[in-house]
């Protein structure tokens, strides 16, 4: 008998093939690298490759290795259903582990002689600093060097970006810092004084700026200027999102009299001249890629300790698919969003560094709202700085869409515009640093969600929020639930120096439970304008608001069993603010409630706030220049209450100076 079940054993492992000696590497040379014996030459050939060993083991477990150095793509590397791996053994596509490893959708430039007449339109403070080249036929065939930028408009990648050694240039621009002023503004035209006088010779010139509205940016081509008295009249190819008000902060964007300083360029298309000032060395990049990875379908994967980087739009795309993950990686800069998870499954991005996006820095819209079920997708322990670039209103860090999406752990920060933006269901945000939000926004907040009575069920937990603050002329929020917003909790929280850090704009069914408020006032914002100023968002059955409740399923099952009293909403008083609970919060330094607008407290529920009960004596010290949420365990002591869980450590790291991955 013994001899028997041996045998069996035996023919059952020979039946599953040979037992894997370890993982197949393919290694990929980089630029100016002959490639060594097995490897070959570039990413692509890379990916057809393990294609073939893939068809050959199912089960291999493959590892695609870039080499130390520069790998260029001109084209997107696109991985679809068969390009993934197993559950045991995804693909693997990784850099050295100390991020050597560069992969860029770019073309190095030289410098070429400057055409004399060019020359001689330079500003004098550009004369013998500026150089020239020629541009390669993807950046000299497109008529105008971006798509406009208008509310709602499809996300279009520019027509390419100019990089010099220290990041993105921008296409020069008048005033060379801040805003002019319009003077007066009519349907699309406007005038300017002061204006450069030499603007008749632009084919390409743009104008860009907060046309009505503090919290909409929006670029525009100039389709002619004019001389007016003592300024100039432009005229755009169409009016601004409801007009230009007067003495709206608007900039001129590509025009030669505004190439007068380091980090500019202009672009002469009858030549397919670029002309540019770069910080420091001569060489300059041009974005052609417009994407760099692309997965499509594609399941277990792994993007592991590169730097990708320069292309025109996003760096990754991954599309469907199950268990995609960028890990220790550094994402940026690029001329759209860093990456992109649109219906995948459990995938997202680990140990990330995310900087200098024209857009968002990730999106993660995943999982089936119809039916509730969690996409799975995260982002977790990374940094985000410096995204939406190019588009500074309206695109968040972070992006959440769908059902049951992680955002945990990360430190975002210093950006024009705000931190994570919530549409969808069921999500968590906990443990994130964010600081240093919303400079020039105003009727904004570092996490916002708005005009959709059936996105709830999101949590956003123990995050520390410090430094958002507007000024006399802008007004920001921390945590924004703006327009109807409802079924919201908001928990266990530190916000120091935060302007209105907790806003609920008209919703109901939210919990504002055991956070600590520290020069932060007021610290919670009730109203309810359903009844007052925005009441044609219930009434309307045609508003967005109406339109997004008609448009979920939410007499369902599963919707029934999750959001008991969405199902009778519109015969439950619709348009007031009520059953908000606002409880066991500690307020120091901060004036406690707000309302307004119809906003009533006999509406809401609120217990057991408070002031703390043995404030330490350099409170007032640490409130206007701490950023350690450990300076203030003390205020929750004998209360009841814990102060958020801050994983310093892990998120205070930058991967672009050098720090080792995984750090």
């Amino acid at each position: 008998m013994r001899t028997l079940l041996l045998l069996a054993a035996a023919l059952l492992g020979a039946s599953h093939g040979p037992a894997q000696a370890g993982p197949v590497e393919i290694p990929v040379a980089a630029e100016g690298v002959r490639p060594g014996p097995g490897a070959v030459a570039t990413l692509a050939d890379a990916v057809t490759e393990a294609r073939r060993r893939r068809a050959r083991d199912p089960r291999a477990e493959i590892v695609i290795a870039l080499g130390a150095g520069t790998h260029r793509l001109t084209g997107a590397v696109r991985l679809g259903p068969r390009d993934g791996g197993t559950p045991g053994a995804p693909l693997v596509i990784r850099g050295p582990a100390d991020g050597s490893a560069r992969l860029v959708g770019s073309l190095r430039l030289a410098p070429i002689p400057l055409d004399p007449a060019l020359a001689a339109r330079l500003p004098a403070a550009a004369r013998g600093r500026v150089r020239a080249y020629r541009l390669p036929p993807s950046a000299r065939a497109p008529a105008r060097i971006q798509a406009p930028i208008v509310l709602d408009g499809t996300p279009v990648p520019p027509a390419f970006e100019v990089f010099d050694g220290e990041g993105a240039m921008h296409p020069a621009r008048w005033p060379a810092e801040g805003f002019a002023e319009a003077r007066d503004g009519d349907g699309s035209g406007f005038t300017l004084a002061n204006a450069p006088p030499s603007l008749r010779d632009e084919p390409d010139l743009w104008a860009e700026g907060y046309w009505r509205w503090g919290w909409l940016f929006e670029a525009l081509p100039v389709v002619r200027t004019a001389p007016q008295g003592t300024g100039m009249r432009l005229t755009l190819d169409r009016p601004p999102y409801e007009g230009i008000r007067a003495k709206a902060p608007i900039r001129l964007v590509h025009l030669l009299a505004g190439l007068d300083r380091p980090g500019t360029w202009w672009r002469d298309a009858r030549s397919g001249t670029l002309l540019a000032w770069p910080r420091g060395p001569e060489t300059v990049e041009v974005s052609v890629a417009e994407t760099l990875l692309a997965a499509e379908g594609a399941s277990h994967l792994r993007i592991e300790a590169l730097r990708l980087a320069m292309a025109r739009g996003d760096l990754v795309r991954v599309t469907g698919g199950r268990d995609v993950v960028v890990a220790d990686s550094v994402l940026g800069p690029s001329g759209g969003r860093g990456a992109v998870f649109a219906g995948a499954q459990d995938s997202g991005i680990l140990r990330g560094d995310l900087t200098g996006s024209g857009a968002e820095a990730v999106v993660l819209s995943g999982g089936e709202r119809r039916t509730l079920k969690p996409g799975g997708l995260f982002l977790r322990d990374s940094r985000l700085t410096g995204y939406a670039r190019r588009l500074p209103t309206q695109h968040p860090a972070v992006a959440l869409d769908g059902v049951g999406a992680e955002v945990s752990g990360n430190f975002i920060h210093d950006s024009p515009a705000y931190a994570i933006h919530i549409r969808g269901n069921d999500h968590r945000i906990a443990g994130n640093e964010i600081a240093n939000l919303l400079t020039g926004a105003t009727d904004t907040g570092a996490i916002y969600a708005g005009r959709d009575w059936t996105a709830r069920g999101s949590v956003i937990a123990g995050n520390f929020l410090h430094d958002i603050r507007g000024d006399a002329d802008r007004e920001v929020k921390g945590v924004y639930l703006d327009d109807m917003a409802s079924g919201f909790t908001v928990s266990g929280n530190l916000f120091l120096r935060v302007d209105q850090p907790v806003f609920i704009g008209g919703g109901r069914d939210n919990r504002v439970e055991g956070n600590v408020f520290v020069a932060a006032s007021p610290a919670i914002h009730v109203d309810s304008r359903g009844e007052t100023w925005a009441r044609d968002a219930i009434t309307d059955p045609q508003s967005e608001l109406r339109a997004a409740y008609a448009a979920m399923p939410v007499g369902s099952a599963p919707w029934r069993a999750r959001y008991p009293r969405l199902p009778g909403l519109l015969y439950d008083r619709p348009a007031v603010a009520t059953g908000n609970v606002l409880a066991d919060n500690l307020l120091a330094l901060s004036e406690p409630f707000r309302f307004t607008d119809g906003g009533s407290e006999a509406e809401q529920t609120l217990a057991r706030n408070r002031a703390p009960a043995h404030p330490p004596a350099d409170l007032a010290a640490l409130a206007r220049t701490s950023v350690a949420p450990e300076d203030f365990a003390a205020l929750a002591e004998g209360s009841g209450l814990r102060l958020p869980t801050i994983p310093s450590a892990r998120m205070h790291r930058s991967l672009l100076a050098g720090a080792p991955f995984g750090r």
